[in-house]
């Protein structure tokens, strides 16, 4: 499974990005994926069924997420078979080993920056929102939507979905939003748009807001 092989097979499309913070869950929003190409991460397979949209793409860069029982069932049992999975190399050792073949795995080549390259790794900014930012861009996107990219983390909820173990929260929201802004101007130069569409989001002062 060679990335090279996904190289500008979106050009000059529309792609929104599903992340995983409590402001994705808005009905109107969501249904309004169903004709979109959609990059999913983490525990977005859990929305497609409910809200009537499917996941193009679905990425996975944290390894805790991968390694919990629960979380697994998700990557590799929830996940529609026809989604295309790119996830960090790292996970390959974790991953389920019929869909092993059938997997992008990417290196990551350091945590801040931003790859045009796949082929040569990708920047993991301590977010996987970091990484579908540089698919999308790597699949030749004119327009990057990001929705439930709040950054923010409530001790009630700090995620749309209940978890048995939560994962711990990673006190590196400076470094996401660094990572997210330079992405954006980096984006620029080459005639894409990145969007905010969390009205919630710690990104609003940073890049565009879009209300979808």
């Amino acid at each position: 499974m060679k990335i090279s092989n996904l190289k500008n097979i979106e050009n000059g499309k529309d792609i929104y990005i599903v992340a995983n913070g409590p402001s994705v869950l808005n009905k109107k929003t969501l249904n309004l994926l169903s004709d979109k190409i959609v990059i999913g991460m983490n525990a977005t397979p859990l929305l497609c069924h409910e809200y009537s949209f499917d996941l193009k793409y679905y990425t996975v860069s944290d390894e805790r997420f991968i390694k919990d029982v629960e979380k697994y069932k998700i990557a590799t049992e929830i996940i529609s078979k026809s989604t295309v999975r790119v996830f960090r190399s790292e996970l390959k050792k974790h991953d389920s080993p019929v869909l092993i073949d059938e997997t992008y795995y990417i290196n990551a080549i350091g945590r801040d920056g931003f790859s045009f390259n796949l082929s040569q790794g990708f920047y993991f900014g301590c977010t996987t929102t970091m990484f579908s930012i540089q698919l999308a861009a790597y699949l030749g996107a004119k327009n990057i939507y990001l929705l439930g990219v709040d950054l923010s983390y409530p001790k009630d909820k700090p995620r749309f979905y209940k978890e048995k173990n939560p994962a711990p929260i990673d006190n590196f929201t400076c470094v996401q939003i660094k990572n997210i802004r330079d992405a954006y101007h980096q984006l620029r130069k080459r005639g894409v748009n990145l969007y905010n569409c969390s009205n919630q989001s710690l990104l609003k002062p940073y890049i565009p807001y879009f209300a979808i």
